[in-house]
């Protein structure tokens, strides 16, 4: 029978156990695996004896096998019975053993810890949308112009922001080094995506153009062979090359726009509306974020550990997948950054503790407002999201997972509609 030993916020120790018939069972089960991988003299494998196999190797080598059958059972059906609900991997210790007895096992479990809501309406937060100027119009006018332009040759001085064609060989003292020379390299000065200080030798020359360029590495640079250390580097500039932008008239608009405008001050008033409601969402998510912050500070809950270190966890493996996704293992990223998975996870731990503290005042919240979803809500949110990404409802809803986990993130979303609607100022 299982029985709770010990109760704190966010964590519960209880007691389970398995019986001596249980215990003995399993204790079959181990062997019959384990015989399988043993070879005795005058024996096939597999057909060892249990005698003999206790004799040769004591009847405890098969307890760990037999714990790991038992376990799981006995622990599942521990909770269930004391209806817990678990967040995280338990800890569990074995107290007692013993083929007369059977097996004692003791668990810490982690769970809900309490949520203390404060001031989480009325708190007056400001919705600050930012206007749109005609110069944050012209500004924008000029970013497309500049994902539109052309590059070309220029025979005067090379600028920040022009492009040089070079070859470059790099030394230090005297000595190529590896990774140092590449040919025909267009690099945009100005980028600062070479060592500080090269760019900046290569502005103000007339191609062609050989070049001497003499910097120092970084002391925290990658490659601990030339972190530190003075180099030089022959550059020869083939070509400067620079950004010429069209020129914005009512023929470029109409050829940019698929003729949705036919003049630049059409254009320009387009531009505007899109940016004004571009503002406009930028601050309901900023007010949005304002207010969920707020409501989780007025609140007082303490995260248990063990559930802020499964949440790095999940965090460090997706980001092991985005940097293996581009090619980058994370033995290098660490070689690169000089920065060890140990400190990534420390870094992330911040975020992880917010993240689960927003969850559960959030759920907290819905609870005390008696927030609720119907199936009408679940089957109106399948087809938003169907027409959203041109689906068919039956594969959101493969997508998304049962019914049970779309209501979750409904209720969510409702309940920061709510803290939305009270919390204006």
């Amino acid at each position: 029978m299982a029985e709770i030993l010990k109760k704190e916020d966010g964590q519960i120790v209880i007691s389970f156990s398995s019986t001596k018939e249980e215990f003995n069972k399993a204790l079959d089960v181990a062997f019959k695996k384990v015989v399988k991988r043993v070879n005795a003299p005058g024996f096939r494998k597999g057909k060892l004896p249990r005698g003999v196999f206790n004799k040769m190797y004591g009847e405890e080598s098969l307890y760990q096998d037999a714990i790991d059958y038992l376990l799981p059972p006995a622990y599942q059906k521990a909770i269930e019975e004391l209806e817990l609900n678990p967040l995280a991997m338990p800890e569990i210790d074995v107290k007692e053993i013993s083929k007369e007895t059977g097996v004692a096992f003791e668990a810490t479990v982690t769970v809900r810890p309490n949520v203390a809501l404060g001031e989480y309406k009325n708190l007056a937060i400001e919705k600050e949308v930012v206007a749109v100027t005609d110069a944050d119009v012209d500004a924008r006018v000029e970013e497309i112009l500049s994902r539109q332009a052309e590059w070309a040759i220029k025979e005067t001085a090379s600028a920040n922001g022009d492009i040089v064609v070079i070859d470059f060989k790099g030394y230090v003292d005297g000595v190529a080094f590896d990774g140092g020379e590449a040919k025909g390299y267009d690099l945009e000065l100005g980028s600062n995506s070479f060592i500080p200080g090269f760019e900046d030798q290569l502005v103000g020359h007339v191609a062609p153009k050989d070049v001497e360029v003499n910097v120092t590495f970084p002391e925290n640079y990658q490659v601990a062979d030339l972190a530190g250390k003075d180099a030089k580097f022959e550059v020869t500039i083939h070509d400067v090359k620079e950004k010429q932008l069209p020129e914005l008239t009512d023929e470029f608009v109409k050829d940019l726009t698929k003729e949705s405008a036919t003049t630049v001050a059409e254009y320009k008033a387009k531009l505007k509306e899109e940016m004004t409601k571009e503002n406009e969402d930028k601050a309901e998510r900023a007010y949005s974020d304002a207010v969920i912050a707020k409501v989780v500070e007025n609140a007082t809950i303490n995260v248990p550990a063990k559930l802020i270190e499964q949440e790095v966890n999940g965090m460090f493996s997706n980001f092991k997948g985005n940097l293996e996704r581009q090619g980058l293992s994370i033995d290098l990223y660490e070689q690169f950054t000089g920065q060890k998975s140990a400190d990534i996870k420390a870094q992330m731990s911040e975020e992880a503790e917010k993240k689960i503290k927003t969850s559960f005042v959030l759920d907290e919240v819905s609870k005390a407002e008696n927030i609720e979803v119907t199936e009408e809500d679940v089957a109106k949110e399948i087809k938003i999201l169907a027409d959203a990404y041109s689906m068919s409802e039956e594969d959101v809803k493969k997508n998304l997972g049962s019914n049970f986990e779309i209501k979750s993130e409904l209720i969510i979303k409702k309940t920061v509609e709510f803290l939305n609607e009270n919390n204006a100022k």
